[in-house]
């Protein structure tokens, strides 16, 4: 849990622990801001007394020109320089918070990861993303704050010393409006983030059953609950958007008035003679370069904020310790034995007490109703489930014996070979008939294949995996998505599995597949 200090803090301490690209972003763009503001101040210094020199005497010195050619060309290349390490540094470090993030997610609890996809769906993608002006414009502008500000300041102190002063006394009121705006927009952002999660998780599902929806003649309700979705996305994101057109329009007037209070007091003295020409045009060609960095500090936290609600989400994750998972103890062969499994999750404790010895050349189903626990006793067979919620004693073969086949196999963009190699294996005849060709392409999400296309090769990639020698088989419901005749033919492949050496479980409900089990174990 993040700390009120993190939360208040211009840039977050864990960013800078858990990201190291952010430091070197930081460093370099502090290098390009110090030689930026030199450049700045000699330009601004340069036209006005060259301005002055021109009214004054008629005539400018043959230097002045080429100084501030020089100088203009200079900026220029810094500028550039500046942009080219920005895009670098942002891109690493929004590639870093999210391999961080997919590494933390795996140790924790897989049923709750499972649970919230749809959140973490879209932080990982579209909520980083959003981070990206934090990066690319925030930082920079806040490290402006820091150097070009004072020194702009000292320049305008130097000139005129009166514009200095009201300088001074007005510049704190930008960061007060922002701070007091910021606040505000802070739990809008945090609404509109966890209404974008729960919209994309909402259309996933219904995506997912949209087959079974239109088959049973339910088409209505869910258009209605998406269009109501929809709507709450709409005013959550309008609400953010006017509290961002808002805090513009404040900056931008207060930083306005400012300069312009500044220009009429310059204005007035070089009327009564107070003020040289020279020393007036300085101070208010300088004068905007101190307002300039506190206002783009506001108006790029608010175009960052989104990412910001993501980012503090991602850093909780990362930052927290990693669960101890529950190892089960490897013995030699192929065989699994449960004694006395006991699972605690949100929904209770399931499965509850379960014992079972599953042996080499044999079939074993787990048969019971959705909630009783399958695929949490391969879950907790494989090791992946926190120690603290797994009780009982659990005998498997080394991971690289255990062949895995999820409830929701994942396919990832590229062709069905490539799919099919996914698991380490080279694709092989596993007697599993995919139904296209191995040079197919799939794009996100699956997309190019049927669901039981998709079935068929996740089937074959994990029956791949685990031939060549005798492997402990584990397959959660891998009769989804199939006609008869392919479960037909999927049991009498299991079957001939096991005649070679395999041990096989099935999780399963398909009657189906009980007719060809050895052993049936009932949760």
């Amino acid at each position: 849990m993040a700390t009120g200090s993190a939360r208040r803090a211009p840039v977050d301490p864990r960013l800078l622990r858990l990201a190291p690209p952010v430091r070197r972003l930081i460093l370099r763009a502090g290098a390009a801001q110090a030689l930026t503001t030199v450049l700045v101040l000699a330009r601004g210094v340069l036209l006005g007394w060259g301005a002055a020199e021109l009214i004054v005497e008629r005539a400018l010195p043959g230097w002045v020109l080429p100084a501030l050619l020089a100088v203009v060309l200079a900026h220029g290349g810094v500028a550039w320089v500046a942009q080219r390490w920005s895009a670098e540094g942002v891109g690493a470090t929004v590639d870093t918070l999210r391999s961080a993030a997919l590494q933390a997610l795996r140790h924790r609890d897989p049923r709750a990861v499972q649970e919230q996809s749809g959140h973490w769906r879209t932080v990982l993608t579209s909520g980083l993303d959003d981070f990206r002006p934090y990066l690319s414009e925030f930082l920079p502008a806040l490290v402006a704050v820091v150097l070009a500000t004072p020194a702009a300041l000292a320049v305008v102190f130097w000139a005129d010393p009166v514009s200095g002063f009201l300088a001074l006394v007005t510049l704190p009121l930008i960061p007060v409006f922002m701070i007091l705006i910021g606040t505000l927009t802070r739990a809008h952002t945090e609404r509109r983030l966890r209404i974008t999660a729960a919209l994309g998780g909402q259309l996933a599902d219904l995506l997912s059953g949209a087959l079974t929806l239109r088959a049973l003649g339910n088409t209505a309700g869910p258009a209605r609950e998406v269009e109501a979705a929809g709507r709450r996305h709409a005013n959550a994101t309008m609400s953010v958007l006017k509290l961002a057109f808002l805090s513009s329009f404040a900056l931008e007037f207060i930083a306005t008035l400012s300069v312009a209070l500044v220009a009429v007091g310059i204005g007035l003295r070089l009327l009564d003679g107070g003020l040289t020409l020279a020393a007036g045009l300085i101070a208010l060609i300088i004068i905007p370069e101190v307002y300039n960095p506190v206002r783009q500090v506001g108006t790029s936290f608010h175009a960052a904020v989104d990412g910001l609600a993501a980012v503090e989400e991602v850093l909780e994750l990362v930052d927290a310790p990693s669960p101890t998972p529950f190892l089960p103890e490897r013995v030699p062969g192929v065989g699994l034995r449960i004694e006395d499994l006991s699972v605690r999750g949100r929904d209770g404790v399931t499965p509850h007490g379960l014992s079972f010895d599953a042996a080499p050349g044999e079939v074993t189903v787990l048969h019971g109703p959705n909630g009783s626990g399958k695929s949490t006793v391969f879950l907790a067979a494989l090791g992946v489930l926190p120690a603290g919620l797994v009780e009982g004693r659990i005998e498997a073969p080394a991971s690289e014996l255990i062949s895995f086949l999820p409830a929701r196999p994942v396919l990832v963009p590229g062709t069905v070979a490539t799919n099919l190699a996914l698991l380490g294996a080279p694709p092989t005849d596993t007697g599993v008939d995919i139904g296209v060709p191995l040079d197919r392409e799939i794009g996100a999400h699956g997309a190019g294949v049927s669901a039981g296309q998709g079935q068929r090769l996740a089937v074959s990639r994990t029956l791949a995996r685990g031939s060549g020698e005798p492997h402990l088989l584990l397959l959660d419901e891998p009769t989804a998505h199939l006609n008869a005749e392919l479960v037909i033919e999927l049991g009498r492949l299991l079957r001939d599995r096991a005649a070679a050496g395999d041990t096989v479980v099935v999780a399963s409900h398909d009657p189906r597949i009980l007719d060809i089990a050895d052993q049936v174990v009932t949760l």
